[in-house]
């Protein structure tokens, strides 16, 4: 019995042992885990990709361009020869052509791409820098709950050692005879439902350490656990910073990705009715080319016939749009259209922004007032279990007051660590609104 104990006790250590966690993650080391991973950044990244390819083009439509044509033909029977006189015979003809064009004038179509094409690509930097923050404020929720999740393991712990010290004192006292035996199966019966609390606890701290881990895109959980920074009454105290809605909300209309994409977006589409409207006025390009043939009825030589039969030229072609079937002018209304959607849009999502703001600082001095609360009422319930616990330890008291104090002991402490993640949850979303870092 003893040997199997001992293989027991080293299987039980080994198993621990493997279960350790290689690396405490902190809040910062999983936000940039995630950040670097998520797909939905590298999405928005390769947005951003985009739209800088799209600028590029834009940007490149202001050269020149360049087309070069090598044409070969045979033809049979009746046709006509390099001496221009009709003859029957078979005849083979080669061409060479290279021609180019530069735009002088597009209506200023091309200056209004460009800047169309800057402000998408901004647009897109500030989209996929919410996107970031977006992945930060989840993985911060679920943090916290991990945390929550951790405390909660603490409380069922102590409450757990709370009730197996009084079922050895009800187990003494049943042996002195000063108790009956029923007392000691009550006793016994607390016991195992704190054990049964302690297990539930254990279960969802891993179910939240799952959801982070998953959060992260980590390959696997296993060996996966975060740091527990000190997070007393005096450094939730020093975290209570409100400041006034106002002054919130200003910052995060200035700085916020979500309406700084808006604004460039709605600029943007404001710049796409100019790019509309440039279709109205004619266009100007300067073209230029070179051209050659090459005869098999001649008798010279390929060269020679390359140089003698060259031709160049040189013009101006200018095209006045006059009837398009009014596709010119429905464009323009359809961008125009399009502006003030975009100008709805921002306008909702600076509503939504505000309501965001005030319901965070509302929740946040609420969530702290509670918090505050809850340690007053565990510290009072703290008391009267010392005093049960005294009487229950002289045997002045029965195991329902032991129990009744105990359970009014946990409830404060479930309380207080509920509050108190309440608390840090809201306060960081207000942070986050004034542009402050997500860390603890």
């Amino acid at each position: 019995m003893k040997h199997l104990f001992l293989s027991t006790a080293l299987c039980m250590a080994t198993l621990a042992q493997a279960q350790q966690p290689d690396t405490l993650w902190s809040l910062d080391a999983c936000i940039r885990y995630a950040q670097q991973r998520n797909i939905d950044v590298q999405q928005q990244s390769l947005e951003v990709e985009k739209s800088d390819v799209e600028l590029s083009t834009a940007r490149y439509s202001r050269l020149p361009d360049l087309n070069a044509a090598v044409g070969y033909n045979v033809s049979f029977g009746r046709g006509t020869s390099a001496d221009n006189i009709r003859k029957t015979e078979t005849l083979q003809t080669g061409s060479f052509d290279l021609s180019t064009s530069v735009p002088l004038f597009q209506g200023w179509g091309i200056n209004r791409r460009i800047k169309g094409g800057k402000l998408d690509l901004a647009a897109a930097v500030e989209e996929l820098g919410r996107a970031r923050e977006d992945v930060a404020v989840q993985v911060t929720t679920l943090y916290l709950t991990v945390l929550y999740n951790k405390e909660l393991v603490e409380v069922a712990e102590r409450q757990l050692g709370l009730s197996r010290q009084q079922s050895a004192r009800s187990r003494e006292l049943v042996a002195a005879g000063k108790e009956p035996e029923s007392v000691l199966y009550e006793s016994e019966a607390l016991a195992a439902n704190d054990a049964l609390t302690l297990a539930r606890a254990r279960n969802d701290l891993q179910l939240a350490l799952l959801d982070l881990s998953q959060a992260l895109n980590r390959p696997s959980a296993a060996g996966f656990d975060i740091l527990t920074p000190q997070l007393d009454s005096v450094t939730l105290a020093s975290l209570h910073r409100l400041g006034s809605v106002e002054a919130v909300y200003n910052y995060a209309t200035e700085h916020q990705p979500r309406i700084r994409a808006g604004r460039l977006r709605l600029e943007s589409s404001e710049n796409a009715v100019k790019i509309a409207r440039s279709a109205l006025y004619p266009s100007l390009a300067l073209r230029a080319g070179f051209g050659t043939g090459i005869y098999s009825s001649l008798d010279q030589d390929f060269w020679p016939q390359f140089d003698k039969n060259k031709s160049e030229f040189v013009g101006l072609s200018m095209n006045i749009p006059i009837f398009n079937r009014r596709a010119t002018h429905n464009n323009i209304r359809m961008a125009r259209l399009s502006v003030r959607a975009r100008q709805l849009a921002l306008a909702d999502a600076e509503q939504t922004l505000r309501k965001e703001i005030e319901q965070a600082w509302y929740n946040a001095d609420a969530a702290y007032n509670q918090y505050r609360s809850a340690l007053v009422a565990l510290d009072a319930a703290r008391i009267a279990f010392s005093a049960i616990e005294c009487r229950a330890e002289a045997g002045r008291a029965t195991l329902y007051d032991f129990a009744d104090a105990k359970t009014r002991m946990e409830k404060a402490e479930s309380d207080l660590t509920r509050a108190k993640y309440e608390f840090l949850f809201r306060q960081k979303l207000l942070d986050y609104y004034r542009g402050e870092p997500l860390t603890l």
